[in-house]
């Protein structure tokens, strides 16, 4: 996937995807995350199990096929992240590891927010909102 095809899209709402075992804590972070477009579509960004960050289509508001069985995951709001951060994507960095596989992936918004989202053992969001100041 090139990235550089986001710049523009506006993203309406980010989901979290989320494990539910019966021992869950409510607090967990997702092990997915979905960006849905006000263009159409969505596009999911997960942890790989070689620690890279995979990509793929989004199918919201059905469950990617991968979250098996089905019963024990959900969408889920992510409380740390306000509609205000989100909309036209304005530019997209990738980070790779040494061997040049994606591990990180940061979204700036126009309004000057980002999202990174970034592998390992699990998935790591993490949300900078812009200063308003």
């Amino acid at each position: 996937m090139r990235f550089d095809s986001l710049v523009d899209c506006e993203v309406v709402a980010v989901k979290g995807i989320y494990y539910l075992p019966e021992d869950s804590d409510p607090e967990a972070s997702p092990e997915a995350i979905e960006l849905i477009f006000k263009e159409s579509g969505s596009l999911d960004l997960t942890s790989g199990t070689d620690w890279t960050l995979r990509i793929e289509k989004g199918t919201w508001p059905e469950l990617p096929k991968w979250c098996y069985p089905p019963d024990v995951w959900e969408y889920r709001d992510i409380p740390a992240l306000s509609m205000e951060m989100l909309g036209k994507i304005r530019a997209v960095r990738e980070q790779v590891n040494e061997y040049g596989d994606l591990v990180q992936v940061e979204l700036q918004f126009e309004g000057g927010s980002r999202i990174a989202a970034a592998s390992g053992e699990s998935l790591t969001v993490a949300f900078t909102f812009a200063d308003k100041s």
